[in-house]
């Protein structure tokens, strides 16, 4: 028997675009395509309002201000009840209070549920206990790590009702890409070996770790290059650092790029040597492409990273091991296809965009079914 659809309403109070809000647009073009009803809320001109707008899904623009702010409740609740969803998801602890009180004051209620895409421990704190026990029906976490850290200071909080479900992306358009346009692009010979990054430029993504290594690794093979993918406040640094080194024509600065795939093909190997990280989802995009990667043992990154296997991973902050495994991969083509293969199957195996898209609407018509029973406490 065909169930009938349901209706979702995505809740995101960031200002900035990142891997969270990434991940928020993949999941409602998955869940629109299946046939669902998908809806944002969001902050007015921000880039992910921009890019729902355009994908044409209707878009509530909100001005979220404090925690328990009753206006931003009070709009919530003339949302949710003129819409009547059946599901909100949340992004940050402050939706979830404030889309979550709102819930919680329209019959028939909506399930909430609040996606944590970092680990961060909870704070034992009253507010806290409050979220995520009575106004959370159950909370996504996008790794066991993830799902660990929610734990840590969180002895009040039930491990059954935490769902870990991994980020998916659909593995096609990383294969079909062409590298060769975004190397034309920036000027880089097409056999040049090039290493990139792909992230926002910042202390936390390990940009000085990543530029201590490349000083390292240049000297022993001249020709290597690096391109950084991406925009942020250490973008004027990269450049000073590029200046003082001379590296015009070794080291790149190609911006923001809505092309991911045609970069994760242009490169041989990613490193992504964070200081901490919420999933990483450009390394599961690299080994889509077939590419193998060099992160950091921190967070999600060994549930991702097979070490040895279809990449490495090193100690944060250890320059040294990054120029080390970077210049292993680029002198040794083999190995690069093996990790490369390798990480295909394994994005595949376990990162699939279907498979995530399966899980999300398990969860989804679970939790419904259960809050909406006739004798379910509201």
């Amino acid at each position: 028997m065909e169930q009938a659809p349901l209706k979702i309403l995505f809740v995101n109070s960031i200002q900035m675009f990142g891997g969270g809000e990434v991940w928020m647009l993949r999941a409602m073009a998955g869940l629109h395509a299946r046939g669902h009803e998908v809806h944002l809320c969001c902050r007015p001109g921000t880039e992910l309002l921009l890019r729902a707008d355009r994908a044409g899904y209707p878009v509530h623009e909100v001005n979220f201000r404090g925690d328990f702010d009753p206006l931003t409740i009070l709009r919530l609740v003339l949302l949710i009840k003129g819409q009547a969803y059946d599901i909100i998801l949340t992004n940050m602890d402050k939706e979830l209070r404030l889309a979550g009180i709102a819930a919680r004051l329209v019959h028939p209620r909506p399930v909430v549920l609040p996606r944590r895409g970092i680990d961060y421990p909870l704070k034992n704190k009253l507010r806290y206990r409050f979220a995520y026990n009575v106004l959370a029906d159950h909370i996504i976490a996008n790794s066991e790590a993830t799902k660990k850290a929610l734990l840590r200071n969180a002895p009040w909080l039930d491990p059954a009702r935490i769902e870990v479900i991994y980020n998916g992306i659909e593995i096609a358009p990383f294969q079909q890409a062409r590298g060769e346009p975004f190397r034309q692009k920036l000027g880089i010979p097409a056999q040049a070996p090039l290493v990139g990054f792909v992230g926002q430029l910042d202390s936390r993504k390990g940009i000085g770790v990543i530029l201590s290594a490349f000083d390292q690794v240049i000297n022993r093979i001249p020709q290597a290059k690096l391109v950084f993918v991406g925009e942020g406040p250490l973008q004027e640094m990269i450049e000073s650092e590029i200046r003082i080194k001379e590296w015009q024509g070794s080291v790149f600065l190609a911006g923001f790029s809505d092309d991911i795939p045609e970069v994760m093909q242009a490169i041989d190997l990613l490193i992504l040597p964070s200081f901490w990280e919420g999933f990483g989802i450009v390394i599961i995009e690299a080994m889509a492409a077939g590419k193998p990667v060099i992160s950091t043992n921190i967070s999600s990154m060994p549930e991702i990273v097979v070490e040895g296997e279809t990449g490495y991973l090193i100690e944060p902050g250890d320059s040294d091991s990054l120029a080390g495994r970077i210049v292993t991969l680029l002198q040794d083509e083999d190995l690069r296809s093996r990790m490369g293969e390798k990480g295909v199957q394994r994005v595949d195996s376990m990162f699939s965009y279907t498979a995530m898209l399966n899980h999300l609407e398990t969860l989804f018509r679970k939790q419904v079914a259960r809050v909406r029973k006739p004798n379910h406490v509201q």
